[in-house]
């Protein structure tokens, strides 16, 4: 059986049992091959933008006896999938901002999925808005921690084939009461909603045990930058625009570290 770094085992057991799965970037192609000797997917396609990476996975799918199962396909992002061919589409092991850029740009496939799973490693929070504004849900989460770093994977069920859940998950997230508490401690809902798009709907309600560790992770290089920003300041001298910059640098950073805080209190109080 192919072995899966943390990450890449959270992103395969969110995928459906029976789907069929599209790895977006495959890489080594390690995930289509798991998904194919764990008997979840009767087939897969691995698709990377680069030769390089596609040639190799292709080597590990030949060496693995699953050349039949899995097919390789040059691509950017989803260009090379056709509508149907997929039940479930995986990215992992990408930025934020390229996460979104695949999805912009798959047209009409991606409505056509019953699943995204997803692992951007930046940005995240602009990830989560755009899922939420065209009506996908994540409905599951898992955070995982590898070296010192943390990575959010997360499940995304596609709204136009469950509307019903997508308006109970509205109504979910809107009534919880961590989200109450935090837009009464901030005074502010959009604030609130940005700090769930930041950790995760999912992973703040379900009390992930990893949630406390990256929340104190974050505040502590919040405090880190401060001390920076008040050297800058102090060196700035007659330079008002430095001066000016830095401030506004830091009234940014004060704002994150009160939503940071914020929702530590919170978890702290009711748990």
């Amino acid at each position: 059986m192919q072995r899966l770094s943390k990450r890449l085992q959270a992103a395969a057991d969110f995928v459906s049992m029976g789907s069929r799965a599209a790895d977006i970037g495959t890489d080594h192609g390690f995930l289509p091959i798991y998904l194919i000797q764990s008997g979840k997917c009767p087939q897969a396609i691995a698709m990377d933008i680069r030769k390089g990476p596609l040639e190799r996975a292709r080597e590990h799918i030949a060496a693995a006896g699953l050349g039949d199962l899995i097919e390789t396909r040059l691509s950017d992002g989803m260009q090379a999938l056709e509508q149907k061919e997929a039940d479930s589409a995986v990215i992992t092991g990408m930025g934020g901002l390229t996460v979104l850029h695949i999805l912009k740009e798959a047209g009409e496939i991606v409505p056509d999925l019953k699943e995204l799973v997803l692992e951007p490693q930046s940005d995240i929070a602009k990830v989560r808005r755009y899922l939420r504004e065209h009506k996908m849900v994540i409905d599951q989460e898992e955070l995982v921690q590898e070296a010192v770093k943390y990575y959010p994977v997360r499940h995304v069920a596609i709204a136009k084939t469950d509307v019903q859940r997508l308006a109970g998950y509205e109504e979910w997230n809107n009534r919880h009461p961590i989200y109450e508490d935090l837009c009464n401690q901030l005074e502010d809902e959009e604030r609130a909603q940005g700090v769930l798009d930041q950790y995760g709907a999912c992973v703040i309600y379900g009390k992930h045990p990893l949630l406390y560790q990256m929340l104190e992770r974050d505040e502590k290089r919040e405090l880190g930058i401060l001390q920076a920003l008040g050297r800058r300041m102090d060196t700035a001298g007659g330079n008002q625009e430095r001066a000016d910059a830095t401030g506004m640098r830091r009234q940014e950073v004060e704002r994150r570290l009160e939503e940071i805080r914020a929702l530590l209190k919170i978890l702290r109080d009711r748990f």
